[in-house]
Parts: structure tokens; sequence; C-alpha cells
């Protein structure tokens, strides 16, 4: 990642601590240019939401940012093991998964 992508990274997220999303939401930032918010995903986590995210990934995106919101910005032993599947269902492809953020939950 370029300095100039984690200034752009940097951008993105401080938009997120300002109008912050509810505990469980997460970002999914595609390629430093997409967001894609996703209601409860962290909470709702499972074998078919994670089939059916790794497949969006590797059809759309070459890197992939996962952010999620907790409060406090204190991420969950689950926030990780989510990341950790993103991780194992992504590497054999192209998608490039970058380290877990947390954001502040509203």
């Amino acid at each position: 990642m370029t300095t100039e992508n984690s200034a752009q990274l940097a951008d993105v997220l401080r938009i997120y601590e300002d109008h912050p999303l509810q505990d469980g939401d997460a970002v999914l930032l595609l390629d430093s240019a997409v967001c894609l918010e996703v209601e409860g995903l962290a909470d709702q986590w499972d074998e078919q939401l994670r089939s059916n995210t790794a497949g969006i990934l590797r059809e759309t995106a070459r890197t992939v940012l996962l952010a999620v919101a907790r409060p406090g910005a204190a991420l969950l032993p689950s926030d990780y093991q989510v990341w950790r599947d993103l991780h194992t269902a992504l590497r054999d492809g192209d998608v490039a998964l970058l380290p877990l953020r947390a954001l502040p939950a509203a």
C-alpha cells in the first residue's frame, strides 16, 4: 500500500469516527475506493455469510480492508475470527486482505 493510499484510507475511516455505525456493523473497503457497509456483519457471521461475502470480494476487489464498529473501538475475539475466516477464504485468490481495523460504535 502506498503512502497516498494510506492517507486515503485514513480519510475514509475518519468519516466513521464522525458518523459511527452501530455495534457489530462492518465496513468493507474495496481497493481503497468503494465502501460497503454491512449491518450486523460481525454479529451475524456464519458459514453462509462467509461464503457469500468471500464470493463477492473475489469478483469485485483486489484489496480489501475490514473494519468493525464496536463500543470504544475495542474489537472482540469474534471480530478477529471474521477476519481469519475471510483471510482463509481469500488467500488462494488474487485478493489481499489488509489488517483488521476497529471503528467506534454509536
